[in-house]
């Protein structure tokens, strides 16, 4: 109870006292709020209990939320968009494009609640991912002019570099196989790493100061080193068809003597990378425990329509860890697919959550939260690519155009991984999402 009470007031803190505060001191300073939005992009990298704090925490449950999240990045997100309001930077809003239709996916999803077994771990996802689209208006108030994108950029390269160095250490030094870095698991970190790497990589094609081009060419070649060290397979290819991508963008936008210079570059360095850790990568792909992998996927999406088939709302936002275990009959497909392989059902083992993001969608939030969803990621997703269009030849469009293709790649990835369920993850893409909403907007002639 003692523990709790510190806990609250420590939120209370992040929540109602510096936020204010963080803004009269960054208002109208934009040096400072540049480095306080560097500050964001290394958060999402941080230990997620160095910035994050749960009330009623349950730590034994399998969900995806696991107690009311109260994010020090969200609060320092909200210190950020205050600034940007008090010190009337142009074009700032309270509800920037892209947070309606968000908020509307997680009302959409919140309607669960209804057919939820347990109210109380909706709500715990709500207040998750309704508070995360701060983040996103955050992004959208910062971002004004090319010298805010490049620091920006500047900031992802940096803690690309840090994470790379955790992670070698991790691998050469500690001996571990597949390295998670600073992040809960191996398959967030390598999707983090190239939804960050992805447009360093374009940025350096693009037209930039050698300063910047070094620093931004290092960040890239620090995501190649984690995805590789975290050997995820997924990943491993999703990073592989995502540099391709990115060159093709590149020389679509323009054949240059940079974008040739890069291209054999990374080839050559990518190529040395691959053949000093090809017997490590050529394990990983024939890894024993493969194919029960994918047959578990494929019965955890058995149980989601199930779940789907029985509440076309959903059975609960954050449910699904319970609802797949007894009393109730979802997990049931499970169970007979391991009496099948021989293996004895232990009643008393709790089964986890579905790895794909859009099962999960369905079988939690139903028709509602998944449609919505479909709608925030095919609309911010158009935004990008059509001011990567609309800015070929520019920094901007550069950006853009690798965002694009990142973003891409991350949503069917997803349908293997649902890690934009996670905290760290799902920041790190809220201030993509931010930056290109406002891209968008100035596409259109708004400040």
């Amino acid at each position: 109870m003692i523990k709790e009470i510190i806990k609250f007031l420590v939120i209370s803190g992040w929540f109602v006292v510096l936020p204010p505060i963080l803004a009269m001191w960054l208002k109208g300073n934009r040096q400072r709020q540049r480095w306080v939005m560097a500050l964001l992009v290394f958060m999402t990298s941080w230990h997620i209990n160095k910035f994050t704090l749960m009330l009623d925490s349950i730590e034994w449950y399998r969900g995806h939320t696991k107690g009311y999240e109260f994010s020090l990045l969200t609060a320092v997100a909200m210190g950020l968009l205050l600034a940007t309001k008090l010190g009337k930077s142009p074009g700032a809003r309270w509800l920037s494009p892209g947070m309606g239709w968000w908020w509307l996916y997680c009302a959409a999803s919140f309607i669960s609640i209804v057919a939820a077994p347990n109210a109380g771990y909706v709500l715990m996802a709500t207040w998750k991912f309704a508070s995360a689209g701060l983040i996103m208006g955050a992004a959208y108030n910062y971002l004004n002019d090319e010298e805010d994108l490049r620091w920006f950029l500047r900031a992802m390269a940096f803690t690309l570099a840090v994470q790379a160095t955790v992670v070698l250490k991790m691998k050469y030094v500690d001996g571990y196989y597949q390295v998670r870095g600073w992040f809960e698991h191996q398959n967030p970190l390598a999707m983090w790493a190239y939804m960050m790497g992805l447009p360093l990589l374009a940025v350096v094609m693009s037209k930039a100061s050698k300063v910047d081009t070094r620093w931004w060419a290092a960040g890239f070649m620090a995501s190649g080193i984690i995805v590789q060290s975290a050997l995820s397979r997924a990943a491993l290819a999703v990073f592989a068809v995502g540099v391709i991508g990115v060159m093709f963008a590149g020389l679509i936008d323009g054949i240059t003597a940079r974008r040739i210079r890069t291209m054999m570059g990374m080839a050559a360095i990518g190529l040395l990378g691959v053949l000093a850790t090809a017997d490590t990568i050529i394990a990983r792909f024939g890894d024993k425990g493969n194919q029960a992998s994918g047959e578990t996927r494929d019965v955890m999406n058995l149980a989601s329509a199930a779940m789907l088939k029985a509440s076309p709302v959903g059975l609960g936002w954050n449910n699904f860890a319970l609802t797949i275990n007894a009393p109730f009959p979802y997990g049931e497909v499970i169970n007979d697919w391991e009496r099948d392989r021989g293996h004895k059902v232990d009643d008393d083992y709790a089964k986890g959550v579905v790895e794909s993001h859009y099962w999960l969608l369905l079988a939690e939030t139903g028709y509602g939260g998944f449609v919505t969803y479909m709608i925030v990621i095919t609309l911010t997703g158009w935004w990008a690519v059509r001011g990567a269009w609309a800015r070929r030849g520019t920094l901007a469009g550069g950006f853009l155009s690798a965002v694009a293709i990142a973003f891409f790649l991350t949503y069917a990835h997803s349908q293997l991984e649902r890690v934009l369920t996670q905290t760290k993850n799902l920041a790190m893409w809220m201030l993509l999402v931010g930056c290109v909403a406002r891209l968008e907007a100035q596409r259109k002639g708004k400040p």
